[in-house]
């Protein structure tokens, strides 16, 4: 089936008052009198809206998310501490809005065109409803599925905007502004800036209604987003809004636990931790595609995942090379490897790159070819919603159903569980942050963890060159300037 990608680029002129999008002019018009007249082009410019994930002609998207998520943290350090660039923004907190300088111009720029490319089909769709008891049954079910799949992809890129141009959420949602609510194509629709709080309900509220849309019975690998797909998004969701590690807000994170709740309990066995050398082999070096890691589609760890099995990404230049052409920008932390103790699976999840003198994550080590990997792009697997789970239930004094989620993530790493009887009811959350941050390296989360959780993030001298480097969760730096196109 040929894919049609819609390019909504977006041509953003911000005002100095009150930052507004003044226009998105979409550069190549998807048609809704053409190609979303039809259920079949409904389907067909949804499968486009998945490429965006990636990125277009501007800019990746894919690359700036997991620099941001991981260069903004301390699982990583600089390989070379040359002055800050386009790729090492990030790192150094500089926040450039400059579009050479940073990538937090070309990633709110691809943030838009996949909102705004979703509205557009949203619409379409909205159009075909009028007449949907005319359509066919098939053509209902890939209708609400549809829907549904634009919904999530949607608030999925406004989760990714808000948790970057946002202050964290126990920072006063109600009243702090942050990027704009655009709920439609149109170029003369002009919203002003939303605050954190009404961002955080639209993404909580299209999810539940996207969550049920997914439920039509149309077949769907976990390359697509799917049911579980929303229910993985709203559990991180509800955590990001569960307050500080020392004011926890209970009704969110009872939420977080809910949805969790579903994945894993509630699944009929279509999600499952993987264990033992199932488990290795998903993060494990597959540089000669001997594992078969760039095809997932079995893998029942995985809740969703962008498909890079055809054109690879870039993402691979973050963390290593091809041999012979050197190291990636980062390299693990020592901080980082120093919380791998003896018997850790997840220590076998490097590899070492005699041109860098270092031990490279294998997390993204998949069919590579000097900067390109073939790794699935991992956005929600269950390891995460154990510790979802588990950082709720911490934060909701419950320490007997914490602990049991602890150790379903650190003995599958094939550590003991006394490990985890020994921690004390008080410590327990800080242990469950610290097992989040070795589980979930290298994927994008590292910085978030912190931030979102009132916390400092901490890099220590000898992953900074020589200097000792304290991040505040209150620091202006940790929210992403919108930038003036």
């Amino acid at each position: 089936m040929k894919k049609f990608i819609i390019i909504a680029g977006i041509a953003l002129a911000l005002t100095a008052c009150n930052k507004k999008i003044d226009e998105i002019r979409p550069l190549t018009r998807i048609d809704k009198e053409g190609m979303l007249s039809s259920v079949s082009g409904v389907k067909e410019t949804t499968t486009g809206l998945y490429l965006l994930l990636q990125g277009s002609g501007f800019v990746s998207y894919d690359v700036p998310l997991e620099n941001f998520g991981e260069g903004r943290g301390n699982n990583v350090k600089l390989r070379e501490y040359n002055p800050a660039s386009l790729q090492s923004d990030a790192w150094y907190f500089q926040n450039s809005t400059a579009e050479r300088l940073g990538y937090s111009a070309g990633f709110y720029r691809s943030s838009y065109q996949i909102i705004v490319s979703a509205n557009t089909t949203l619409e379409g769709i909205t159009t075909l409803e009028k007449n949907f008891n005319s359509l066919t049954v098939a053509d209902q079910n890939d209708l609400l599925y549809s829907k549904g799949e634009n919904m999530f992809l949607r608030a999925f890129a406004y989760f990714n905007l808000v948790r970057l141009y946002g202050k964290p959420y126990y920072q006063n949602a109600e009243s702090s502004k942050t990027i704009p609510l655009k709920r439609t194509s149109a170029i003369n629709d002009i919203p002003p800036p939303a605050t954190v709080k009404e961002i955080y309900d639209f993404i909580a509220e299209e999810l539940k209604v996207a969550a049920q849309l997914m439920k039509a019975p149309v077949s769907k690998t976990n390359a697509f987003v799917t049911t579980g797909a929303a229910w993985a998004l709203l559990s991180r969701v509800y955590l990001y809004m569960g307050g500080s590690v020392s004011a926890p807000v209970d009704d969110h994170n009872k939420r977080s636990v809910a949805y969790a709740d579903s994945l894993i309990d509630l699944s009929n066995g279509k999600y499952a931790l993987l264990q033992g050398t199932a488990y290795n082999n998903m993060f494990a070096d597959d540089s000669d595609g001997a594992l078969g890691r760039a095809i997932f589609k079995n893998n029942k760890e995985i809740i969703f995942a962008h498909d890079n099995s055809q054109a690879g990404t870039t993402i691979d230049g973050i963390y290593h090379y091809d041999i012979t052409y050197g190291g990636g920008l980062f390299t693990p932390s020592a901080d980082f490897l120093q919380l791998l103790t003896p018997g850790d699976m997840r220590s076998s999840f490097f590899k070492f790159n005699p041109i860098s003198n270092a031990n490279e994550t294998t997390k993204w080590l998949v069919l590579s070819g000097r900067t390109a990997t073939r790794a699935p792009q991992i956005y929600f697997r269950l390891g995460e919603a154990y510790l979802n789970r588990a950082e709720a239930y911490a934060k909701l004094k419950n320490y007997t159903k914490a602990r049991l989620d602890l150790k379903a993530i650190h003995t599958r790493a094939g550590l003991p569980v006394a490990d985890i009887d020994a921690i004390a009811d008080q410590d327990l959350l800080a242990a469950v942050l610290k097992e989040r941050r070795i589980e979930l390296a290298f994927e994008g989360h590292c910085g978030y963890d912190y931030f979102r959780n009132g916390l400092p993030m901490k890099r220590i001298a000898a992953d900074n060159n020589g200097t000792e480097r304290i991040i505040q969760p209150d620091d202006p730096k940790v929210v992403l300037t919108i930038p003036n196109f």
